[in-house]
Parts: structure tokens; C-alpha cells; sequence
């Protein structure tokens, strides 16, 4: 079950790294970074707290 979950938040932050990609090939470095570290977070902490 953890592996579903897992794969479900990875396609989820999909769309937010699609954006981030954007956001960087138009020149806002700064909200691309911010995106990116958003979606770190996104993903990282849930897989932590599952780990528990």
C-alpha cells in the first residue's frame, strides 16, 4: 500500500515540476527554484512520515 501512495504523490508533483520547467525556460529563476524546493518537500516528508 505504501508503494501505491508513494507513486500517487510522485505523479501528483508531476504537474508542479512541468511548471517549474516553464517557469525556468521563461527566465523566473526565482519561482522555478521556489517550485522545485515546494515539491521536494511534497515528497520527501510524506515518504518520512510513511517510514514511521
Amino acid at each position: 500500500m505504501r508503494y501505491v501512495i508513494a507513486v500517487f504523490i510522485l505523479i501528483c508533483c508531476g504537474y508542479s515540476l512541468s511548471y517549474a520547467k516553464y517557469c525556468w525556460k521563461n527566465k523566473n529563476k526565482l519561482a522555478a527554484v521556489g517550485t522545485t524546493i515546494l515539491v521536494a518537500v511534497a515528497i520527501i516528508l510524506p515518504l518520512v512520515m510513511m517510514s514511521k
